[in-house]
C-alpha cells in the first residue's frame, strides 16, 4: 500500500498526513511497515497525528523534539492540534 504519512524521527509520537485522510481510514506511515493505524479523524495533509496515546500534559515531538503539551488526552490515530494541544510552557517569548 501507498503510504500518506510520514514519520520524521524515530522519537516522534505523531505523524505528518501527506495527503487529506478521512476517519475510518488506514493511515500507512512512510518507511515503517510496523506503524499502520485508523484515523479517528479527518485529518488535512500537513496535520500531525497521534501514533501512540499521549496523556494530558505529555510532550508531543517532532522532529525528535518536544513541540507542544497535551491539554488533554490525545488517541491513536486522533488529529493533534490547538483542540487538543498548545505551547510547552515556559517555551513562550514574552
Amino acid at each position: 500500500m501507498k503510504s500518506n504519512a510520514l514519520r520524521i524521527n524515530a522519537k516522534d509520537n505523531v505523524v505528518i498526513a501527506t495527503t487529506p485522510i478521512t476517519k475510518g481510514e488506514q493511515v500507512i506511515v512512510k518507511g515503517a511497515a510496523d506503524q499502520s493505524l485508523v484515523a479517528a479523524e479527518n485529518v488535512e495533509a500537513g496535520h500531525k497525528i497521534a501514533l501512540a496515546q499521549i496523556p494530558t500534559g505529555g510532550k508531543v515531538f517532532r522532529y525528535g523534539e518536544p513541540i507542544l503539551e497535551a491539554t488533554r488526552v490525545i488517541a491513536r490515530g486522533e488529529w493533534v492540534h490547538v483542540h487538543n494541544a498548545q505551547p510547552i510552557p515556559g517555551d513562550l517569548k514574552e
